[in-house]
């Protein structure tokens, strides 16, 4: 019995290792802290008050569209099927391009990108559910307006229509190719903020806690070591002006349901407050400009200097009573257009001042996304799939051309850049789907392409020999139906020791990589194998070559293996 005892002990041992242990502790403590609270708290309140807003209690309409946010993701964009999603040709690039448009709000670049805006979504979506209600007692009289307010029409009907609705103009209102369904989640906050400014910021914050509860169940420990990445700034993968133009277009349409249903208005300094720690927490300051070739500039004085009138704007907005501003000038019978405008209310100035700054915000986005695909001669010879054309260059001119040049503050849209280039002319799309610092940082890199039928990965890869002492010689090539086509060879590079009065010398080539010595060229050693070049022997040992001298067998170091 003690056996089976001990061999029972062992088992649940090896069951219960350390993240499992961490894991239901988490759980536990969660547990514990939820009813706790319902212990101190009024769930029956609290579950009242949910009925009386929303059918069953439940945002049907916000779930809905988070069902058809992982729909696109996992079968559109085949995001639980590979360790990447599809993502470049569901993205915004073009008016030309109206399928991008549409399916671009609601694709997602990976699922660290999907769960955020899931979360987003279903705390402001469930906010703005609540606020705006299932039920109304408004009495109806025509069949329209029954379906309108009959509870399940506005749960399961009116919800995902808007959000969807809000989704594609978003894509088509935002500066560049963006991707994602941030910009409604924006929206839902901005209407929220008109009506309940801190319960929305505490709603902001709450998606933060949220995360960090999901990160710790998923990986309950972390063991994190230096090392050499590839990334690009935070801000880089931000869309700010699509955030800002989605916050915007939801005040006004907060602005809207406030006075059609004559809701009372929040004070002005919580509104304020409201406003500007939520730009901030959400990083709406963050306004950047992309130079090409992985530069990027950050105007972070600027960006909070925004912030700061986006909330005295709003709030004004919001506030600003129904009367006119100058009522010692106003005409008590206006007869004519100037005598109108002596007649005009604070609340009128307010709601116009907000639609000239998201005016002002889409009128870029509307240059920029009216673009094409430059049909010249791509560098190399570009692999051909389905439409699209993949090759390699450097310091290229970027070939999504604006047919409105936009320039400011010393930056301009024309940029040259390096990488994998993708274009399909069809649907006007030149991208840089790789940059030359990622693949060097990567090595291999899988480019996913596909459409409503069909899918497809090419591999992008790198290999190259650092010269001590002096520069890399690389080549890059792409395998696609497991063909391997030479795209990118640099030139020779030369490694600064002298060995018996000789240096050595490498090259690529589209077939790999030659070594010379002299006058004397061959083709680089495999690994642990050698070559005799000149008065030298060059031998592979491991991810280093060796020249050694053949007097004197001194071994020196020559080059390094790298991406």
């Amino acid at each position: 019995m003690s056996l089976l005892a001990s061999l029972l002990i062992a088992e649940a041992a090896t069951l219960l290792d350390g993240s499992l242990v961490n894991r239901l502790m988490l759980v536990v403590a969660v547990a514990l802290a939820v009813g706790g609270l319902a212990a101190m708290g009024q769930p029956r309140v609290w579950y009242r008050r949910l009925t009386d807003r929303l059918l069953y209690g439940v945002p049907w309409g916000t779930l809905l569209v988070m069902l058809l946010l992982v729909a696109v993701y996992g079968g559109l964009q085949d995001g639980f099927g590979a360790s990447e999603p599809i993502v470049l040709p569901f993205r915004a690039w073009s008016y030309l391009d109206p399928a991008g448009m549409i399916v671009a709000g609601l694709a997602h670049s990976n699922t660290s990108h999907l769960l955020g805006n899931l979360l987003g979504l279903l705390l402001f979506g469930s906010l703005v559910e609540f606020l705006w209600g299932h039920h109304t007692q408004r009495r109806t009289a025509t069949r329209l307006e029954r379906a309108w307010t009959h509870p399940v029409v506005r749960a399961v009907v009116v919800v995902p229509t808007v959000a969807v609705t809000v989704s594609i103009i978003g894509s088509l209102v935002a500066l560049g190719p963006v991707i994602g369904f941030s910009i409604v989640v924006f929206a839902l906050a901005g209407f929220a903020l008109v009506q309940r400014p801190i319960l929305t910021v505490v709603v902001s914050v709450s998606q933060g806690v949220a995360r960090r509860l999901f990160a710790a169940f998923q990986a309950p420990e972390q063991i994190a070591t230096s090392g050499t990445t590839y990334s690009t700034p935070w801000f880089a993968s931000i869309a700010i002006q699509g955030h800002a133009v989605g916050l915007l277009g939801g005040v006004i349409a907060g602005l809207a349901y406030q006075r059609l249903t004559d809701r009372s208005r929040p004070p002005a300094g919580r509104l304020w407050a409201g406003v500007l720690l939520f730009g901030i927490e959400r990083s709406l300051w963050a306004v950047y400009w992309y130079r090409g070739n992985d530069s990027y500039v950050l105007y972070r004085a600027i960006g909070v200097g925004l912030v700061f009138l986006l909330a005295t704007v709003v709030t004004y907005a919001v506030v600003a009573r129904n009367r006119p501003i100058a009522p010692q000038y106003a005409a008590a019978d206006p007869d004519s257009f100037l005598a109108d405008l002596t007649t005009i209310s604070g609340r009128q100035v307010g709601l116009l001042v907000v639609v000239v700054v998201g005016a002002a915000l889409v009128a870029p986005a509307i240059a920029t996304n009216a673009t094409t695909a430059a049909d010249g001669d791509l560098p190399g010879e570009p692999i051909e799939i389905q439409g699209y054309e993949l090759t390699y260059g450097e310091n290229v001119t970027n070939g999504q051309l604006n047919v409105i040049d936009v320039e400011g503050v010393g930056e301009s849209t024309r940029i040259n850049t390096s990488g994998v280039i993708v274009r399909n002319t069809d649907r006007h799309i030149w991208s840089t789907a790789v940059t030359t610092a990622e693949l060097s940082a990567d090595g291999d890199t899988a480019i996913r392409l596909g459409g409503l039928t069909w899918q497809e990965t090419v591999t992008a890869s790198r290999t190259g020999w650092q010269a001590v002492g002096g520069s890399t010689t690389y080549r890059v090539t792409l395998t696609h139906d497991n063909r391997t086509r030479p795209l990118y060879n640099t030139g020779t590079v030369k490694a600064e020791p002298v060995i018996a009065g000789q240096q050595v010398a490498l090259d690529a080539t589209d077939d790999g990589f030659r070594v010379g010595v002299g006058d004397s060229l061959g083709d680089l050693p495999p690994p642990n194998g050698s070559v005799e070049l000149g008065r030298l022997t060059l031998r592979r040992q491991g991810s280093r070559l060796v020249a050694v001298n053949n007097q004197t067998q001194t071994a020196v170091r020559v080059a390094d293996k790298v991406n």
